[in-house]
Order: structure tokens, then C-alpha cells, then sequence
């Protein structure tokens, strides 16, 4: 009997054991990026800033790449897909709003234009202003949203939503999986996207600011053309 119970204690001492080093094998991950209460309101800091602003798509008609979706850099991450769809509104603009990640600066959303951002688990805010020329001092609309690990997410930005204008997330929108699945389609990437998790999981060093992912040159030849296929007038429909 007592043999018995010395196999048991062992056995639970061994699995205690195994238990402890899986969780230590697998770290919450941190982000660059800084910690966000979703419980307060934008600061004075946040509305009232200086920076740069970016020339919309009146001027700015760069193309780029349909979209595609893509696999993160670290297996333990979400991705947040922001996109903007194509309108006559979107395409008359002379500044874009700029977006702030966590009071971070991301690329503004022209007209018909997509990019991600891989994060962590964990609360973010993403803030909108309309800057003049360099001062942002309008009052920010603002998205507090949730991630987690190894789950995608689409955040729409249109201004043309009357519903919207005048909540607090404004033209912001996080929308429902299949919905962001069907309008990012007819998107382009037309920037850079960003990876704000802190742990390089291919060199295992820790990153103190953003990894850029550089959009690759545009070919026209390589693109997926997302138009109606051509088909030859029949006259027997006549």
C-alpha cells in the first residue's frame, strides 16, 4: 500500500511539474505600444498635439495591391485589418484624418486603401483627428476595442455613415467578420503595415518600436483584378 501512494504523490508531483514549465514556455506576449485604460476618456495630450499630416485622395492616387489576407510574424498574435472602401466622397479628399494606435501615429486611410497591424492580446484604442496643417486640436473620436490571440479583425473607417457622426467612435467602425471580409475585398494596400508585438519570435530578441512591413513595389501584372469577367455579346438574346 505504501508503494502505492508513493506512486501516486509522484506521479501528481511530476504533472505539477509539467504544468508549471508549459506555462513558463509560453509568456503573455507585451506590445510596443503604450498600456491603455478603456475606462478613461482621450486627455488634453491626445487633442491637442503637433505632427505630421497626410494629402488625401484628391492628390494622392497611389495604387497598390487587392487584397490579400496574411500570415503574422509571430504565431501568438492578432491581426487588425483597417481599410477604407472606394466613394466619390473618399476620392474628393484633400487631408486625410490621421489615426493614433494607443497615442501612436499609424498610417492615415485613403480612398480605397488597406493595411494591418499584428497586436498582442489585449484592450487598444484607435483615435481619429482631422488636422490643419500640423495642429491637431479637434476634440478625437475614438475605438476601444479587444483582441485575441490568433483571431482576425476588420476596423472600417467611413465618414458617410450618418449613424456615426456623431458617436463617439465616429468613423470608426469595427465590423462583423463577414461584412469586413467582403468590402476589404475590392480594397488596395497602399502603405505600409505595422507589427507592434515586443518579442521577435524568429531572432528572440525583444523590440522597443514598431516593426514596419514595407508594401512590396506595385506590378499591375501581378495584381488580381477583382472586375466582371468579359463575355461576347450573344444577338440571339436580342
Amino acid at each position: 500500500m505504501r508503494v502505492v501512494y508513493i506512486t501516486i504523490l509522484s506521479s501528481l508531483a511530476l504533472l505539477g511539474c509539467h504544468g508549471k514549465s508549459s506555462v513558463e514556455q509560453q509568456p503573455a506576449l507585451s506590445s510596443t505600444l503604450k498600456s491603455v485604460n478603456p475606462e478613461q476618456a482621450p486627455g488634453i495630450m491626445e487633442q491637442y498635439r503637433l505632427g505630421m499630416f497626410t494629402i488625401g485622395g484628391w492628390v494622392n492616387q497611389k495604387q497598390g495591391r487587392h487584397f490579400q489576407t496574411v500570415e503574422p510574424q509571430h504565431s501568438q498574435v492578432a491581426i487588425v485589418y483597417l481599410y477604407r472602401p472606394d466613394s466619390k466622397w473618399n476620392r474628393q479628399e484633400i487631408v486625410a484624418s490621421s489615426l493614433f494606435l494607443n497615442s501612436e501615429r499609424i498610417p492615415s486611410l485613403l480612398n480605397n486603401h488597406y493595411y494591418w497591424v499584428e497586436l498582442p492580446a489585449g484592450n487598444y484604442r484607435l483615435s481619429t483627428s482631422r488636422p490643419l496643417g500640423v495642429n491637431h486640436f479637434q476634440k478625437p473620436k475614438y475605438l476601444d476595442f479587444t483582441v485575441e490571440a490568433g483571431q482576425s479583425y476588420f476596423i472600417k473607417y467611413d465618414e458617410e455613415n450618418m449613424a456615426t457622426r456623431r458617436s463617439v467612435s465616429g468613423a470608426l467602425m469595427l465590423m462583423p467578420d463577414q461584412t469586413g471580409r467582403s468590402e476589404i475585398a475590392f480594397t488596395e494596400r497602399k502603405s505600409s503595415s505595422y507589427n507592434f508585438v515586443a518579442q521577435d519570435e524568429q531572432r528572440g530578441k525583444v523590440r522597443h518600436s514598431a516593426q514596419k512591413l514595407k508594401a512590396k513595389k506595385y506590378d499591375p501584372k501581378t495584381d488580381v483584378q477583382l472586375v466582371k469577367p468579359f463575355k461576347l455579346w450573344n444577338p440571339l438574346t436580342w
